[in-house]
């Protein structure tokens, strides 16, 4: 019983990790489609954007892809390029 009762609190704990991890890949995923929308928009490509907030190519890549986390500095130095606040830049898009 005792076991029973251990495994569906950890199966229970494993469920709400993975749901947390998925949203956290969502929110990413929704980051990286703004800001291709936002390089769309202004005609920028990635070799240029990424000079200019300063990063090798391979860490863009990672940003878009939604594998990796962007710093509040670097949301800082992309909201300056395209002259938008950090709140428009998180804005769900409709």
């Amino acid at each position: 019983m005792r076991t029973e009762n251990s495994l569906t609190l950890l199966g229970r704990l494993l469920d709400k990790v993975c749901a947390s991890d998925l949203l956290h890949r969502e929110h990413r995923l929704a980051l990286a489609a703004r800001i291709e929308h936002l390089l769309t928009e202004t005609g920028l490509n990635r070799l240029q954007f990424g000079n200019y907030i300063r990063v090798e190519m391979n860490e863009l890549r990672g940003w878009l892809s939604g594998t990796r986390d962007l710093t509040l500095e670097t949301l800082t130095e992309i909201c300056a390029l395209f002259h938008i606040s950090i709140g428009d830049l998180l804005a769900e898009q409709v």
